[in-house]
């Protein structure tokens, strides 16, 4: 599926203790002929921790670009952040080298502006639980959610906004393949934060083309004993990605 070769793992390497581990996941994408790397904020703040790496062709390699996000008040922690949106413009050179594992989504791309329109989606990403180490080389692979856009009492209930932010409803326990119906154990998303969120045509719901549905969002966080993915819609990144190329990307080209 070419939106396999979008997705990226995103692993941080750390002196203390001395480790390389996966923790997230990024999209791939060109953005007006700019090339970026979409992922969540609470994965960028790591970078206080270690480096953060991804797969290229000469193995794990530092992320080079201009980084931004959405900085917080003192008083405010991560997980207060209903955007938690953060972004690389990828310098040139590095994106080329990322092409050697990867190229840029190029698919659909949707700015919505209202969640509540949304019917099936997928969630797809890369969970901590598939990353393996054998020798000095790391393997991962994605996982694929599918669900049903929640209502609008959904977000008022946890306090987010229709046209900001996507939630999902998808129980682990009661998860089944859209290819036969029958019940599955699906991994757990933790890693899953930065990965895509697509929505599927009406008509489509069960379908496997993965020519056919769109990009609308990018996942942050998964409330497990609700049962909900929730992610942020693509409006914000485009906005946050105009003021990152008004300041010239603090010189990245």
């Amino acid at each position: 599926m070419d939106v396999d070769k979008s997705l990226v793992p995103i692993f941080i390497e750390t002196d203390v203790p001395k480790r390389i581990k996966q923790i997230g996941t990024g999209v791939f994408l060109d953005l007006n002929s700019e090339p970026f790397l979409f992922t969540a904020a609470h994965v960028t703040d790591d970078l206080q921790l270690g480096n953060l790496l991804v797969p290229t062709y000469y193995g794990l390699t530092a992320i080079e670009g201009y980084l931004a996000h959405i900085d917080l008040p003192p008083e405010l922690s991560r997980n207060d952040d209903t955007i938690d949106m953060a972004y690389y413009r990828l310098s040139t050179d590095f994106a080329r080298l990322l092409c050697t594992e990867f190229f840029p989504f190029l698919q659909k791309v949707e700015i919505i502006e209202n969640s509540l329109n949304l019917g099936v989606l997928s969630v797809v990403g890369y969970p901590a639980s598939k990353g393996k180490k054998k020798g000095d080389t790391f393997t991962s692979e994605l996982a694929y959610y599918r669900g049903v856009a929640a209502e609008e009492s959904v977000y008022s209930k946890h306090g987010f906004l229709t046209d900001q932010n996507i939630i999902v409803n998808f129980h682990k326990k009661r998860a089944v393949s859209p290819e036969n119906g029958q019940r599955i154990n699906p991994p757990s998303p933790n890693g899953v934060s930065g990965g895509a969120i697509f929505a599927w045509p009406y008509g489509h719901e069960f379908s496997q083309d993965w020519s056919l549905p769109k990009l609308v969002g990018i996942l942050h966080s998964y409330k497990e004993k609700d049962g909900l993915f929730i992610g942020t819609t693509l409006l914000p990144y485009t906005v946050a990605a105009s003021l990152g190329k008004m300041k010239g990307y603090g010189g990245i080209s």
